[in-house]
C-alpha cells in the first residue's frame, strides 16, 4: 500500500511539473523561432507627390479601397462566425474587402513561426492568448492604438484571465474573443447521479469531504480495479489548473514575489497536493488507468466509464454530435473551494491580433474591435462557436439569458468569471 501511495503521489507531481514547464493549458506553445528565418523589412511606397487640386466641398472623396486578409486555424463554428461579422462589416464599409485564409492547427502554428519573422503574413492573426507575448515581445505584432481602445479601458471591458494573455509589457496587443475556462466546475452524467441516489447534483458542495462523498457513491469498482471513476481529474490539464487554482484559493501563490520562477514548496502547495492526493487515495480515480493516454477525460465521461470530470465547457459541443443522448445528461456543478472564494486561474482564449508588418493596421484593428468589442457580434460568435464570453458585458441581463438559452451548462462558470486570473 505505501509503494502504490507513493507512485501516486510522484504521478500527481509529474504531471504538474509537466505542467509547469508547458505554462499553459490545452494548445500547444509555440516554439522558439527559427534563428535561420531571415527578417525582410517591407517594401516602402514611394511618396506620391502632392494635388493641388482639392475636391469640392459638394463631393467627399471617395474612400481609398482596402484588402484586409486574416489567418485562422480549421474550426469550421469559429470561422463562420467570423465570416458573419466580416459580412455585416463591409456591407457598412463597401470599400474594404475581407479575406480568409485557414490552416489546421499543427499547420497554423508552424505557419506562424515560420511566415511573422519572414513578414509574409495576413494583417490579422487569429492568436491563443497565451502565444501572444512569444511573438510581441519578437517585434511581430503592433499594439493596439489608443485611438481604438485603451488598456484601462480594455481591463474594464473584459474578464482578467482572457485580458491578461494579450498584455505584454503594459501594452495590449490584441482582443480576447473567448474566456478558456478548464477549472472551477466539473462535469456531471446527471443520470448516474440520480441512479446512485443524488439529487440535484449541478447545486454542487459546500466542501470537498462533501464532493468526495458523492464522488465515491459515483465510483464503481470491480475485483479492486476501478472501471467508472468518480471523479476523473487526473489528465494533464486538469491537474495543473486544479493545483494551482486551490492554492489561489488559499491566498498562496505558485510564483514567487517577482513572477520569474514558479515556486510550489510551500503550506498551501503542500494542502493543495494533499487533497489531490486524498481523491486518489479513496480510490475515486486511479492515475494510471484514467489520465491522458487511456480514459481521458473527455472520452471518458461521453463512453460513460467516468461519473465526473474535469474538462472545459467546449467538449460538450465537441462530443454531442456522435454522443446525443449523453450529452442530453450532461451538466456541470461548482466545484467547493479551499477559500471564501472560488478563486481559479485559466488560460487566456482565442482572440485578434494585428501584424506590424501590416499595411493596413487602422483598417485591421477596427475590424477586429467590430467583432470583439461590439457586443451584438461578439454574443452571436460565442454563440455560434459555444464559447464562453470574454466581454463582461455579455455574461449580464438579457445577453446572459441568451446564452443560457443556447447552453443552460454555462451556468456554473458565468458565476465564477470574475474570479478568474490568468495563469
Amino acid at each position: 500500500m505505501l509503494k502504490k501511495s507513493l507512485i501516486i503521489t510522484l504521478s500527481l507531481l509529474l504531471f504538474v511539473s509537466l505542467f509547469v514547464s508547458a505554462c499553459g493549458g490545452n494548445t500547444a506553445q509555440p516554439a522558439p523561432k527559427s534563428d535561420s528565418a531571415k527578417s525582410e523589412e517591407p517594401a516602402q511606397p514611394k511618396a506620391e507627390p502632392a494635388k493641388k487640386e482639392e475636391p469640392t466641398k459638394s463631393e467627399a472623396p471617395a474612400a481609398e479601397a482596402v484588402t484586409i486578409r486574416i489567418w485562422t486555424h480549421q474550426n469550421n463554428a469559429f470561422n463562420d462566425g467570423l465570416q458573419k461579422i466580416a459580412d455585416a462589416y463591409t456591407a457598412a464599409h463597401p470599400n474594404v474587402n475581407i479575406e480568409f485564409e485557414t490552416f489546421d492547427y499543427d499547420t497554423y502554428i508552424q505557419t506562424l513561426q515560420t511566415a511573422l519573422p519572414a513578414g509574409t503574413e495576413a494583417d490579422i492573426l487569429q492568436m491563443f492568448g497565451t502565444w501572444t507575448c512569444s511573438y510581441a515581445d519578437g517585434g511581430n505584432l503592433a499594439p493596439v492604438p489608443d485611438t481604438i481602445l485603451s488598456l484601462s479601458d480594455a481591463q474594464n471591458a473584459f474578464f482578467e484571465a482572457p485580458l491578461s494573455g494579450y498584455v505584454c509589457g503594459g501594452k495590449l496587443y490584441g482582443l480576447p474573443q473567448e474566456f478558456n475556462i478548464e477549472y472551477g466546475a466539473t462535469m456531471v452524467n446527471t443520470a448516474m447521479a440520480k441512479e446512485a441516489g443524488i439529487e440535484n447534483i449541478t447545486a454542487g458542495w459546500d466542501n470537498w469531504d462533501s464532493f468526495k462523498k458523492d464522488a465515491k457513491a459515483l465510483t464503481v469498482e470491480q475485483d479492486g480495479v476501478v472501471t467508472r471513476a468518480g471523479y476523473n481529474f487526473t489528465s494533464g490539464d486538469s491537474l495543473g489548473f486544479t493545483f494551482f487554482s486551490l492554492i489561489k484559493q488559499q491566498g498562496g501563490s505558485y510564483l514567487n514575489a517577482d513572477g520569474s520562477a514558479f515556486t510550489i514548496n510551500t503550506p498551501e502547495g503542500k494542502k493543495a497536493l494533499e487533497l489531490m492526493k486524498s481523491i486518489v487515495d479513496e480510490g475515486i480515480v486511479d492515475p494510471v488507468l484514467f489520465n491522458d493516454e487511456a480514459n481521458w477525460v473527455g472520452d471518458c465521461m461521453f463512453e460513460g466509464n467516468c461519473a465526473m470530470g474535469m474538462v472545459g465547457p467546449w467538449a460538450v459541443a465537441e462530443y454531442s454530435a456522435d454522443f446525443p443522448e449523453v450529452a442530453a445528461v450532461i451538466d456541470y456543478a461548482q466545484l467547493p473551494s479551499l477559500g471564501d472564494t472560488p478563486d481559479f486561474v485559466a488560460d487566456s482564449g482565442w482572440g485578434l491580433t494585428v501584424s506590424k508588418n501590416s499595411k493596413v493596421q487602422d483598417a485591421a484593428w477596427d475590424f477586429i474591435k467590430f467583432a470583439a468589442m461590439d457586443k451584438t457580434n461578439a454574443l452571436d460568435w460565442n454563440i455560434g462557436s459555444g464559447t464562453i464570453p470574454a466581454l463582461k458585458a455579455n455574461t449580464e441581463g438579457a445577453a446572459r439569458d441568451k446564452m443560457l438559452a443556447e447552453f443552460p451548462y454555462f451556468e456554473a462558470f458565468l458565476n465564477i468569471l470574475p474570479y478568474g486570473t490568468y495563469i
